[in-house]
């Protein structure tokens, strides 16, 4: 299977999140000091749009490269959370650009001309190679603890390929009570396993399902359950799923 590089929003609010449309962007050479400027100016569009309850979330994240990866790995990742599937739908449906470029105006104001956010709003596509996008449903997750996601936080995922029909119930009833046992004494942060339930035609086809996670900084190693059947059903786990190498993300973006 090719290596796929995925993930899903996580912000404070990701318990109230069900749906988020993710695009893995993978930018033409030399063109990331141009995309910063790209990402700052629709901040100002996406901030409005959470404000006035459109969505409740917008992040970018950087991925870290990998000595294995392929040209086409993504550089950045950008996020929009929606609460409901009805939220993200209402949201396309009254999608317009000339609406987004206003509120862009307006919202960099004595920052930037109005002619030159339209010029960086034009060459925008030209910055980059390819977009893959995803639609990612929430299927389980940890509550987030310590404190809300800030600049500079990572976070590392898995791309799994489901194998068997329970998998989802051997993440939900398996690993998420490890992972709720490693919060509780201090040592992670959260932990979530999500569905893919759509793709654009550039996106990788053979990923099911996500697991995320985000670490504390110098874990103690995890308490080790030592009973016949928790040791025996985390063996399992290949029978189960096929899973990626983990990859690491660090947030640059996001909105308030």
């Amino acid at each position: 299977m090719k290596k796929i590089f995925f993930l899903i929003l996580l912000i404070p609010l990701f318990s109230l999140a069900q749906y988020v449309g993710a695009d893995f962007i993978v930018l033409n050479e030399g063109k990331e000091s141009d995309y910063h400027q790209l990402e700052k100016v629709w901040k100002a569009y996406h901030q409005k749009s959470v404000d006035s309850g459109e969505k409740i979330g917008w992040s970018v994240w950087k991925r870290t490269p990998r000595e294995n990866d392929n040209e086409n790995a993504a550089h950045y990742v950008v996020f929009n959370q929606f609460s409901s599937k009805e939220q993200m739908e209402n949201f396309m449906k009254n999608w317009s650009m000339n609406k987004a470029i206003s509120i862009m105006k307006t919202g960099m104001k004595g920052k930037m001309s109005s002619k030159t956010v339209d010029r960086i709003v034009k060459n925008g596509g030209k910055l980059k190679k390819e977009v893959r996008q995803y639609t990612i449903q929430l299927i389980d997750a940890t509550p987030l603890a310590g404190g809300n996601l800030k600049i500079g936080d990572k976070m590392y995922f898995g791309t799994m390929s489901q194998k068997l029909d329970d998998y989802e119930k051997y993440e939900s009833e398996v690993w998420k009570p490890v992972f709720e046992r490693e919060i509780l004494r201090n040592n992670h942060r959260w932990w979530a396993v999500t569905k893919i339930v759509d793709r654009n035609d550039l996106a990788y086809q053979n990923a099911t399902h996500f697991v995320w996670n985000i670490p504390i900084k110098d874990p103690k190693p995890f308490i080790e359950e030592q009973d016949y059947k928790s040791n025996k059903l985390q063996s399992m786990m290949d029978e189960f799923r096929q899973m990626s190498p983990a990859s690491e993300l660090t947030l640059v973006y996001l909105t308030e």
